[in-house]
């Protein structure tokens, strides 16, 4: 029995000094189709009668990629949304943080009515060097109120790293 614990922690301790093997780097160039999942809360809404509106909210949720490959899968995404409610039509912008399993960010704008333009605009870790772009749409779901809205982002990006 304690010729089987001596074992165990010589393999123990040598497991714990192996080299880690680096994760796979990520790609120089790519694109992605992708989807948000988001809840989002009012912050502030700025009601200007029959002039329209101005509000912000903080929207949390996970990005799933919509053709089940593992890049940019499971990603936890938080964005301030700003909107523009005018008589003439909505406008919305939004900067958002998305962070991966290991801890690296990927920061992206968009804008537009119900769709539009996206951008990625750098990040952390091995996002560090990405510029790209694509376009949105969104999908509202039912019962959402002004103060508590529920969507899916729908996106399509496509990047490169910056100096590869």
């Amino acid at each position: 029995m304690r010729i089987l614990g001596a074992f165990l922690i010589l393999v123990g301790a040598a497991a714990l000094s192996a080299p880690a093997f680096a994760a796979e780097p990520f790609p120089a160039s790519g694109a992605a189709k992708l989807a948000a999942y988001a809840v989002c809360r009012s912050a502030v809404i700025i009601d200007m009668g029959p002039v329209g509106s101005n509000s912000s909210a903080e929207c949390i949720g996970i990005v799933k990629t919509r053709d089940g490959s593992e890049l940019l899968d499971n990603l936890a995404i938080r964005c301030e949304e700003d909107a523009k409610a005018r008589p003439e039509g909505y406008a919305f912008t939004g900067t958002c943080i998305q962070t991966d399993k290991d801890g690296d960010k990927l920061f992206m704008t968009y804008e537009g009515p119900e769709g539009g333009a996206i951008a990625l605009i750098g990040g952390t870790g091995k996002y560090k060097d990405i510029a790209g772009s694509g376009t949105w749409s969104v999908a509202d779901a039912p019962g959402n109120t002004a103060q508590l809205f529920l969507f899916t982002l729908t996106y399509d990006v496509s990047w490169t790293m910056k100096g590869k």
